[in-house]
């Protein structure tokens, strides 16, 4: 069963969610997904893994962040991290309250963008039990502002970023990189004391394969680093998300079935 519901942030700005709801007697463990930069929570390898994970007796959650693809408020324009961030934790407070949730049992799952939040969220909040991290952004600093669109935007304010779900191309405001700037995600990893999978395709162009491998030399055990070989960045076709979401969802009910 899915259910969409509406909720909001702290700035009473609004959040657009579904859940996926397992069969069985409540309460359920939990799963929040966080899509990528340029995602939405109907993509493909959210979908499949939020009703592979409703399947095996975990309620999933996803929801659009505030950038102007999904149902949630905002502008692709006005994005920042810091802000994905306050969102990630209205989501984690919304879910919390609900009566069909263990409250116990909190697990975070993020793609690209997402697996940074959710690596960069998961030390701050107890609450937070396992995390998966499907093909995440790690940059430091000077990655920032090595990329190419760092200087376009210094030059010109803004950077372009393609959407094919839009089909257009959207610009992204200067004050998202160097918003960007103020947060280490490596540093943070370091500080993860809780069980965590990365998976990572072999055939990403998007995120180098590095990203993940550098994380997992900074996690604590227990962690995982999963390898998919020729996967591209997105796993929208069934070739290879059924071949992800088993490990993604077995390493869930590692830890969130007990």
């Amino acid at each position: 069963m899915t259910k969409r519901v509406v909720f909001k942030n702290k700035q009473g700005k609004r959040l657009v969610g579904l859940i996926d709801q397992p069969k069985g007697k409540p309460p359920y463990p939990a799963v929040i997904i966080c899509h990528g930069f340029k995602g939405y929570k109907e993509q493909m390898h959210l979908l499949s893994l939020a009703r592979e994970l409703a399947k095996n007796g975990i309620l999933a959650f996803r929801f659009d962040f505030g950038n102007g693809i999904g149902e949630s408020y905002g502008k692709m324009a006005d994005i920042k991290f810091g802000q994905y961030l306050k969102d990630l934790k209205a989501a984690v407070d919304f879910i919390s309250r609900q009566k069909i949730v263990d409250k116990n049992k909190f697990g975070l799952a993020g793609h690209s963008l997402g697996g940074q939040l959710v690596m960069h969220y998961a030390p701050s909040d107890k609450r937070i039990k396992v995390i998966a991290d499907l093909a995440g952004v790690i940059s430091s600093k000077a990655d920032v502002r090595q990329m190419q669109q760092y200087q376009e935007a210094k030059r010109a304010g803004y950077f372009i970023a393609y959407s094919r779900s839009k089909k257009r191309s959207l610009e992204i405001k200067f004050e998202y990189l160097k918003d960007l700037l103020s947060y280490d995600t490596a540093e943070k990893i370091k500080k993860i004391r809780i069980p965590t999978l990365i998976v990572h395709g072999t055939h990403d162009v998007s995120v180098p394969l590095g990203h993940s491998r550098l994380a997992y030399k900074l996690l604590k055990d227990p962690k995982k680093l999963a390898v998919i070989k020729n996967a591209p960045h997105t796993w929208r076709q069934p070739k290879y998300y059924k071949r992800i979401n088993p490990v993604v969802v077995d390493w869930f009910k590692k830890y969130l079935s007990r």
